[in-house]
């Protein structure tokens, strides 16, 4: 048995996404403490009630302005573990305990790292622990270790591998999902699904056509290309915005934030909306350009078009628009346009009888 210690960030909350966090991080806990290679279940939070009952470890955060880095050294720190499996609280929610036990037997010859992502990580076992006390987040975890020497090892990605809680615009997709745990989905009760459905059905539809903006992988083109019927126009750019550090030294540039800079908030709505059935948009590439980062509760008011809840008034007159636009808007940050687009296109497929678009032509024996 390889013995490893879970450390799960969860921190907290009263908002939407924060109450859905938690939810997928219990159901992410209980999980995993069935398996023989887990060897304790760390949870560090700011909401220690929300964990009262939980088989695990509570580890209170401290007083004070939060640092990603610093709380992760610190609980190493604290626990010596020989391997650590890193968690935020809105990874891993689609895992089986199969594909737990799959990450935990891993023995690849230390120092390495398996990742969901190399270049957005919220999911990391770690052999042995690296400190990283510079990281203000997690994103750049990956390439962090990677610089130390860790052989870096990236897992296949899929719906499972790439969902992170992150925004409400993910969430809208995964609100559809059948076969969610009972506390994940009652979390999920007031979460609108209408715009996420008319990106479902888009999807199936050789006809139609998706707008898809932001920070999109090369990655998650291919997988659109082989498995989506319908047809998309994308614009993918600032991939990494975060993890570089270009959002916090409001180095961000985009070529969408360029145009906007000619025309109205409400006549680039009308100008996308011509450009497909359904409009799926990373928005914060465009607060980064423009240097408009408002709180939480704002960013998820913009990904659920209650406009009247945003205080910037270029971002109101766009988030209105998207709202009234016959053409569906489905907006949110990253997440959205990686795990989320992922997982809508295996829900869009389920229970549909379909043969590939296309096989590949088998050469040679």
């Amino acid at each position: 048995m390889l013995p490893t210690t879970v450390l799960l960030f969860d921190r907290g909350g009263l908002d939407l996404v924060a109450r859905v966090r938690t939810a997928s991080a219990k159901s992410v806990v209980e999980c995993l403490r069935n398996l023989e290679q887990v060897e304790e279940i760390v949870i560090a939070t700011g909401s220690p009630a929300a964990w009262e009952g939980v088989p695990c470890t509570v580890a209170l955060d401290p007083p004070g302005e939060w640092h990603f880095g610093a709380r992760f050294d610190a609980l190493i720190a604290q626990y010596h573990p020989q391997r650590v499996l890193y968690l935020a609280s809105g990874a891993g929610l689609l895992f089986t305990e199969a594909d737990w036990h799959r990450i935990l037997q891993a023995d690849l010859g230390a120092p390495f790292a398996v990742l969901n992502n190399f270049y957005s990580t919220d999911l990391a076992l770690i052999v042995p622990p690296w400190p990283v006390p510079d990281l203000t987040r997690d994103n750049p975890l990956g390439m962090r270790l990677w610089q130390a020497g860790y052989s870096c090892y990236e897992l296949p990605r899929c719906a499972a591998t790439q969902l992170d809680i992150d925004t409400p615009g993910e969430l809208q997709i995964l609100a559809l999902h059948p076969e969610l745990p009972p506390a994940v989905r009652e979390a999920l009760a007031e979460v609108p699904t209408t715009r996420a459905k008319a990106l479902l059905e888009a999807i199936v539809d050789p006809e139609a056509e998706v707008l898809l903006l932001g920070r999109v992988s090369g990655h998650l083109l291919r997988f659109l290309d082989q498995e989506a019927a319908c047809r998309f126009r994308v614009v993918s750019e600032e991939r990494g915005m975060e993890a570089s550090g270009r959002a916090e030294r409001g180095a961000v540039f985009s070529l969408l934030g360029s145009w906007a800079e000619h025309m109205s908030p409400s006549s680039l709505v009308r100008t996308l909306s011509k450009l497909g059935d359904v409009v799926i948009w990373d928005i914060r590439v465009l607060m980064g350009h423009f240097g408009i980062w408002p709180p939480p509760e704002e960013r998820y008011a913009c990904d659920l078009l209650r406009y009247e809840k945003v205080r910037d008034p270029r971002l109101r007159e766009l988030v209105q628009a998207c709202a009234e636009s016959p053409t569906p808007f489905l907006l949110g940050g990253h997440s959205l346009v990686s795990g989320g687009m992922y997982l809508a296109v295996e829900l869009a497929w389920r229970n549909r009888d379909r043969e590939p678009r296309f096989r590949p032509l088998p050469f040679g024996g």
